[in-house]
């Protein structure tokens, strides 16, 4: 769990330090080799500085961070491809991004991205002394608590960074329709129908430091070099989510599971983003071009309040062990996730 936590810690890093609409300014201090030439050394620094910013507003940014952080966790809270009589212990990590999947290698194009992790201990509540409370059958009842922490720290000569990773969910999952076998011996059997809610938390926070120390530009064979510049990015969202969510499975020979299902999702949390920048830009001869870099930017975005969205999956099946991996697609808006975990129950 460790070393997958790291790698997505990694991914959270990668994309901030390109990813912010931000405008750069770029100062002239001194010009002796010609107005034109200055100008485009100007534009050379914005471009260097801004490289793979996104289309969108900071702010807007801001709400896609907190749609698909709470997106990523999609999966991460409940089950959908097994029944078990006592307990279930799993890990696992998501992933989601708000904006045009097929260009998802670009930062530019994205509104947000979300990242999730989690440990998840679930039990079925038949372990109670009491077969019924009401209408409701215990046996039929499955509880799952969720949870992570985890803090990750970068530093070398051209980065430095901090990310503090949480969430915490409590789930309840109850089968309305009960599943049967259509090829008997279990060769081809069909779970039911599951009704799965609760609420999920989540959250992270990032603060992030690009440096661009002895970078250089270079127009019309004029130099100039990065001198005590730096770019930082402070970045934190949260959301709260209380998911209404529907699912089935088909177990096929044992060793595949195929589930899949739809959910509604009751949404609050926002992310503030802020950005500064500052440095100098020189040429070895410091009166023929120096320019001082300045940025600073900040604002908020809001979660939207409800998602509609479906979900597909498959599992790989071991004796007591089994290995997932599950899509989650928004309805009506661009969130796309992925979950990948592993799970012993009994």
């Amino acid at each position: 769990m460790k070393k997958l936590m790291m790698s997505v810690a990694l991914v959270a890093l990668a994309l901030p330090l390109t990813s912010q609409a931000i405008t750069i300014t770029v100062t002239q201090d001194a010009c002796g080799i010609g107005q034109s030439t200055c100008d485009s050394l100007d534009q050379e620094i914005k471009d260097l500085v801004g490289e793979d910013l996104p289309d969108v507003t900071i702010g807007k940014y801001g709400t896609g961070l907190a749609n698909a952080n709470s997106f990523a966790y999609k999966g991460l809270g409940s089950d959908y491809s097994d029944k078990f009589s006592y307990f279930m212990v799993r890990g696992a990590a998501g992933v989601a991004v708000d904006g045009d999947i097929e260009n998802a290698d670009k930062p530019e194009s994205l509104n947000g991205f979300g990242i999730g992790a989690a440990a998840t201990v679930g039990l079925n509540l038949d372990l109670l002394p009491i077969d019924k409370i009401g209408p409701v059958d215990l046996s039929k009842l499955d509880l799952f608590v969720s949870f992570m922490s985890y803090n990750y720290e970068k530093d070398d000569t051209d980065s430095q960074a901090e990310i503090d990773l949480s969430s915490f969910s409590v789930m309840g999952r109850y089968q309305i329709i009960e599943g049967k076998d259509i090829v008997p011996g279990y060769m081809l059997e069909w779970g039911g129908v599951f009704l799965h809610t609760g609420f999920q938390r989540a959250s992270w926070e990032g603060n992030l430091v690009g440096v661009f120390d002895d970078e250089q530009v270079e127009v019309s064979g004029q130099t100039a070099t990065f001198k005590n510049s730096s770019a930082t990015f402070n970045i934190e969202t949260a959301t709260t989510t209380i998911p209404v969510e529907i699912s089935t499975y088909l177990r096929a020979s044992y060793v595949f599971t195929f589930f899949g299902g739809a959910g509604f999702d009751f949404v609050q949390g926002s992310t503030d983003v802020s950005f500064d920048a500052g440095g100098t830009v020189e040429a070895a001869n410091p009166s023929d071009y120096k320019a001082t870099i300045s940025a600073d930017d900040s604002d908020s975005g809001d979660a939207d309040a409800t998602n509609f969205r479906a979900f597909a999956g498959v599992q790989f099946n071991i004796p007591f062990v089994r290995v997932y991996a599950q899509l989650n697609k928004g309805l009506g808006n661009d969130l796309v996730g992925a979950t990948v975990g592993t799970k012993i129950l009994w």
